[in-house]
């Protein structure tokens, strides 16, 4: 699973090259390479493990690179096969002819493997990638084009591949299925890339590129090929990608994204809401006929079912409408019963999420209309919705997701309003909820401004290894992403659990070093959460509490952490930057690489 840059440019362009890799080491960052050719047919690579500042060290005191013109950069994320520089792209044939990379997986190279070493093949790497280019050379017939739409055919599951034939080194040729692929296009230049991040900085004319689809690319010009013709796409703009490279007086990109939360709120409801009207103005919601809905299912993975977790709350209590969250991985193979009368939604903070794209799919199949949240327009999810709402999130740098969170939850809490309103439900009790999210800007901003204070209680609880997250209804889904937060950056033991379920096996392990973390902001189950406090302190547990402003019952506490006091929905959004500020401390203090969690990448495009 990696990200591919590849364009020809008549300037010596390495510092380039490696600056577009750096911008995008947050998808992927086990290793990295860069090939270049040149007219004479002479051929430069370079492969390094880890970061793309260890790859810009081998080649920063090589000489003479201004001939070469034909630049494919590389980063890659081992999902299969050891992180050794053999396992590195690119990989090459035997004959040292045609060099490739390839992202995703092929499923049966065990067999095509076999079948090659039956014919006297070696192979120097473990890799599926290895065995497509020993297959190449097998297969060939003078012709590369010919060649690869024979390969196609016995190579079961998903790949973007590039290959280039040495013998031709002014022409490459890539195919794509499933894999995100996108061509971009300037004047006298062309790039290609799996990520539209990587090109909106040197063009907004771009291709998309379907699956089963070919480009043939040369010098000075290109053709995409698609079921073995050649097809004329239409070149569509972009508008250049807000992605804010520099860190400015933050540590990380993940401080810098939570601090962002406040303009990203006030961003999203812009587009979203008319206060004085108190009016929800979506035109893709209007598409959607609420009063044939009488259920909706909700596929997504980890953070994102977490949200849709939220939103399956807000749904059933705002909208009265039957809600069921699937995590994406199981949807796919369990028993499917789709019907004209449930909405089937789908969001992913990553783009390109192999596992929810499968289920997509199997939904589309069955001709039902699907409705996705995005927040890249070009990517694969957004073209093959039938309906989709842009959240205006701008690009997330660092691996797990803070702000996209939080968006997420912006858009499902509006599109249940929406569903409220029409449904004609308690108009008072809405506007009530709309006027907060007025405020809800200057609410989270009393959280940053006391960041310190959050800061200091991290540092007291960074000593413990294991912790609970507990509360109950609509804070649930909050505890489970906070606990999936620690996991991610701090590799703490973390679980997350219903108050209600202590008395069922998780008091068996409190004691002083296993401290727990209670959201308890005003609400009607208050008085719940107060006798779960003094089921831990009666076995010597330790409590930290996250609470709303102006608490009564502060003194009963051990350690607290003050949310601004406003209604339970609003809350959601105080309480996860909260819970996301305190994770990233307690990784701060643990001496974490918070940006690039070990074993982790951005998007996951494979089973």
């Amino acid at each position: 699973m990696c990200w591919i840059f590849w364009y020809i440019w008549n300037d010596k362009a390495i510092n380039y090259l490696l600056n577009w890799l750096k911008s995008l080491e947050y998808r992927w960052y086990d290793s990295s390479w860069l090939i270049m050719l040149n007219n004479n047919k002479e051929i430069y690579f370079k492969r390094a493990l880890w970061r793309v500042s260890n790859l810009s060290f081998e080649i920063e005191n090589d000489k003479n690179l201004d001939s070469y013109n034909l630049w494919i950069s590389h980063t890659r994320w081992a999902t299969h096969w050891k992180v050794t520089l053999k396992n590195t792209h690119p990989h090459h044939s035997q004959n040292n002819r045609f060099f490739l990379v390839h992202n995703w997986i092929i499923e049966n190279y065990i067999d095509l493997k076999k079948k090659l070493e039956n014919e006297w093949y070696k192979f120097y790497s473990e890799t599926d990638s290895e065995v497509i280019a020993n297959l190449i050379e097998f297969e060939f017939e003078n012709n590369l084009e010919f060649t690869l739409k024979k390969i196609v055919k016995m190579i079961i599951w998903a790949y973007a591949l590039v290959v280039i034939d040495t013998e031709k080194p002014d022409q490459i040729i890539w195919l794509k299925l499933w894999s995100p692929l996108v061509l971009g296009i300037s004047e006298k230049q062309y790039f290609l890339a799996s990520d539209l991040t990587a090109i909106s900085n040197v063009t907004d004319k771009y291709i998309p590129i379907d699956d089963n689809e070919m480009i043939v690319l040369s010098r000075s010009s290109y053709k995409i090929i698609s079921s073995w013709k050649t097809i004329i796409k239409d070149i569509l703009n972009t508008q250049k990608l807000q992605q804010e490279s520099e860190l400015g007086n933050f540590n990380h990109f993940m401080e810098k994204e939570i601090f962002e939360i406040p303009d990203i709120i006030e961003n999203v409801l812009w587009w979203k809401i008319d206060y004085k009207t108190k009016e929800i103005t979506s035109k893709t919601l209007e598409k959607i006929d609420i009063s044939s809905i009488n259920k909706i299912e909700i596929i997504a993975s980890w953070t994102s079912y977490n949200a849709w977790l939220e939103a399956s709350y807000l749904f059933e209590d705002l909208s009265w409408i039957q809600t069921q969250v699937f995590v994406s991985t199981e949807y796919k193979y369990k028993k499917q019963f789709i019907n004209k009368n449930t909405l089937y939604v789908f969001i992913s903070q990553s783009w390109e999420t192999a596992d929810t794209l499968e289920c997509l799919k199997i939904v589309k199949k069955k001709w039902w209309q699907t409705f996705w949240i995005v927040n890249v327009v070009w990517s694969s999810i957004a073209r093959m919705c039938d309906n989709w709402l842009y959240t205006h999130c701008w690009v997330e740098i660092w691996v797990a997701a803070t702000k996209t969170f939080i968006w997420q939850l912006l858009i499902l809490m509006i599109m249940s309003l929406y569903f409220w309103i029409k449904n004609n439900l308690d108009y008072n009790k809405y506007c009530s909820i709309i006027d907060n999210l007025y405020n809800l800007k200057n609410n989270i901003n009393y959280t940053l401004i006391n960041s310190s204070k959050i800061k200091k209680i991290a540092k007291k609880y960074s000593i413990y290894n294991n912790m609970f997250f507990l509360w109950r209804n609509l804070f649930y889904p909050i505890a489970m992403e906070w606990s999936l937060k620690c996991k991610e950056i701090t590799y703490l033991h973390t679980e997350s659990y219903s108050a209600w379920e202590l008395k069922h096996w998780p008091l068996s392990l409190i004691d002083e070093n296993f401290p727990s973390i209670i959201i308890n902001p005003t609400n009607f189950l208050y008085e719940k959460n107060i006798s779960s406090l003094k089921e831990i302190q009666a076995r010597n547990g330790s409590i930290l509490w996250i609470i709303s402003s102006w608490d009564i019952n502060s003194n009963l506490y051990d350690d607290i952490i003050e949310v601004y006091k406003t209604d339970e929905y609003n809350s959601i959004f105080t309480v996860t930057v909260t819970l996301q500020l305190f994770a990233y401390y307690l990784a701060f203090e643990l001496w974490k690489e918070i940006d690039k969690p070990r074993n982790l990448a951005k998007s996951v495009t494979v089973e």
